[in-house]
């Protein structure tokens, strides 16, 4: 009796944490999701722009990965360079080293982390952006989900 009392005791709880992290893979895949679309970008930048600009951004999911993403226009690259960042808890991390061209110029993103908010309407970033003149571009900005 002691063995089958056991059991029936573990049994809701092995299944308790199996539904758990199912839930989290689950959440996972909805902040992605949720950060799909179009957002305003407020922009400060240190060194190459005059200061502050207000643009747009698309984010894309991939279909291959539910944790990676595609910034189109980020930094105000044009829509046709896209940034690759992964999705990690409550931040997106950017791949160091991805180049954009603009009219014959490489731009390279040295560092970059955004923190999402827990409503999914803005995201917080800092990153570093190289235009290949050896100064480093340090930048905040805020994205703003677009209605």
């Amino acid at each position: 009796m002691g063995k089958q009392f056991l059991y029936y005791l573990m049994v809701p709880l092995f299944l308790g944490i199996l539904s758990g992290s199912c839930e989290e893979a689950q959440d996972g895949d909805n902040l992605a999701e949720a950060l799909e679309g179009e957002w305003k970008v407020d922009e400060n930048s240190e060194f190459y722009k005059s200061g502050q600009a207000t643009y747009h951004v698309m984010i894309t999911l991939s279909t291959q990965d539910s944790s990676t993403v595609y910034i189109a226009n980020f930094y105000q690259l044009g829509y046709d360079n896209e940034i690759v960042g992964s999705i990690g808890d409550d931040r997106i991390q950017l791949e160091a080293g991805q180049e954009a061209s603009v009219l014959n110029s490489f731009y390279t993103i040295v560092s970059g982390r955004g923190t999402i908010a827990t409503d999914y309407q803005s995201i917080g970033w800092e990153y570093e952006v190289d235009d290949g003149s050896g100064s480093i571009d340090h930048v905040t900005a805020t994205y703003s989900r677009v209605k």
